[in-house]
């Protein structure tokens, strides 16, 4: 009897010693999040960081094949994020992006500023936290969903 009621003991401590922490998204999530698109000359590389104060600030770069090295930019956002259930949920409210179809990127400062700019996206989370997935809005085509992969 004795033996049953340690073994029940050591069965409870263990339950109820697993924290929702580990699975906590908005800790999970905290962090700089990619999505490399594979070139014939150049990366593509969009990447945003989940900041523990509840903002997000991002950029769509383009990179040096197989390179971690920056070439240019096509654009950089700033906004906030709420979570809601498996959703990660991006209001951008300050957005600057490339206007000459001339060039495939230019410098940050080179970059248009959209005044009174805003915008949602939403991405699913994976079950294990470690993808993000672009939410296809209804009116947008897109093609089939890559993930976003946390770097940091």
């Amino acid at each position: 009897m004795k033996t049953k009621l340690l073994y029940f003991l050591l069965l409870a401590f263990v339950v109820l010693s697993c924290s929702d922490e580990d699975k906590n998204p908005d800790k999970t999530l905290i962090g700089t999040w990619e999505l490399v698109t594979k070139g014939s000359e150049f990366d593509g590389a969009s990447t945003f960081e989940i900041i523990a104060d509840g903002t997000i600030k991002g950029m769509n770069a383009i990179r040096k094949k197989d390179s971690r090295t920056v070439l240019g930019y096509q654009s950089i956002f700033s906004g906030t994020y709420t979570i809601e259930g498996s959703n990660l949920i991006i209001i951008k409210n300050e957005l600057a992006y490339l206007t000459n179809p001339d060039f495939d990127y230019v410098d940050k400062e080179d970059l248009t500023s959209i005044e009174g700019y805003l915008d949602e996206e939403r991405y699913t989370i994976n079950d294990s936290y470690t993808k993000l997935y672009y939410s296809c809005g209804p009116n947008e085509l897109c093609s089939p969903p890559k993930p976003y992969l946390k770097i940091k």
